[in-house]
């Protein structure tokens, strides 16, 4: 009988003779790039590509001869997480940094991950840094109306050792360490979009000065990153993102025939998100659907309907439409665009925000 890997290592925690152990540590690994922030005592907080962070309420204990320890926590519900901890050099993969810490982490759902952990140097500006979505408002060389003009804004966001965001026309993600008042970023990695000027331009000059060992100062809402050499880079922090408060225009939907298809006219779907309701035109007639959401986690339906009669295409695209947006499990803001998911990962509905 196969044992799953998160019952193993509970219990070898329950044999181990060992006190609680909170060290403050913050894990991660590539390929996927993830990341375990572990500097709370008593909670780690998990942080996966494409998914909302979860936070685990838990305790570590340590077996003191062999230098390891084993942190166990659950959230609200579902399945334990586990992370296995030993002392010892460990490569990232990705730099020349010898990390103090490698790290194996056992997911709810059994997803295996292998990696290593930094000890924070600088635990108030890792905190106020890491988190929240960095926009980028100056670039050196470059002129603020260009890049202000971008359909959608340069960004970064940090948090627990990985870097992820839009340099321009590609994503990129990769990762970083900080110590003292230096952000160290190693290799990025990204998608191989071409774009016409003057996102390519912009986003080269990005990529050349958003490398190696910058200089953090931060400011209230502002961010300043200094390289050693040439001008600084400055972000404006960027609000929490929200579905509430905007009345999203729908662009594409899935018609459940594995495929995601426009609109028969510009602007004809359009909804909006408040007091655990959903509700706007499908098109022909005006809609409205429970849901209920979690982080970036959402489930919505069944939806109920007015009863207008109108041309058989345009029935069809309404029914394929609240069809795809009740399959929707899995929500994520950029910029102005809605993205929304399936289960399986397909795009369920793409919407932006209506213009007023």
């Amino acid at each position: 009988m196969r044992v799953p890997v998160a019952v193993v290592l509970g219990v070898l925690s329950a044999a181990w003779a060992g006190a609680a152990d909170e060290r403050p540590l913050i894990c991660f690994g590539n390929e996927p790039s993830w990341g375990v922030d572990l500097t709370v005592a008593g909670s780690a907080r998990v942080m996966l590509p494409g998914e909302e962070p979860v936070t685990y309420k838990g305790v570590a204990v340590r077996s003191e001869p062999r230098g390891e320890w084993l942190w166990r926590g659950t959230p609200a519900a579902g399945r334990d997480l586990v992370v296995f901890l030993r002392e010892g050099a460990c490569s990232d993969g990705m730099s020349d940094t010898q990390h103090p810490v490698s790290a194996r982490v056992s997911l709810p759902d059994l997803r295996f991950l292998v990696g290593c952990c930094r000890i924070p140097s600088a635990p108030t500006a890792a905190a106020t840094l890491e988190g929240p979505s960095w926009r980028l408002t100056s670039l050196p060389g470059k002129d603020a109306k260009p890049l202000a003009g971008l359909p959608r804004p340069v960004t970064a966001r940090f948090e627990a050792g990985r870097v992820s965001g839009f340099s321009g026309c590609n994503n990129l993600m990769g990762s970083y360490t900080i110590e003292g008042d230096h952000l160290k970023l190693g290799p990025l990695a990204g998608s191989l979009m071409a774009c016409p000027e003057p996102a390519t331009s912009i986003e080269t000059a990005f990529r050349a000065a958003f490398s190696g060992s910058l200089r953090q100062s931060l400011a209230g809402d502002l961010l300043t990153l200094t390289p050693e050499s040439g001008g600084a880079l400055t972000f404006e922090r960027e609000p929490p993102q929200r579905l509430e408060g905007a009345t999203w225009e729908a662009t594409g939907f899935n018609n459940n025939r594995q495929a995601v298809v426009g609109l028969q006219a510009p602007g004809q779907i359009t909804f909006s998100f408040a007091g655990g309701s959903v509700s706007g035109s499908a098109g022909c007639n005006s809609f409205r659907a429970p849901y209920t959401a979690q982080g970036n986690r959402i489930k919505i339906g069944p939806a109920v309907t007015t009863r207008k009669a109108c041309g058989d295409s345009l029935m069809l695209q309404e029914r394929e439409f609240l069809a795809a947006l009740e399959s929707a499990t899995v929500w994520a803001i950029d910029g102005n665009l809605l993205d929304m998911r399936r289960a399986d990962e397909q795009r369920a509905v793409m919407a932006k925000t209506r213009a007023r």
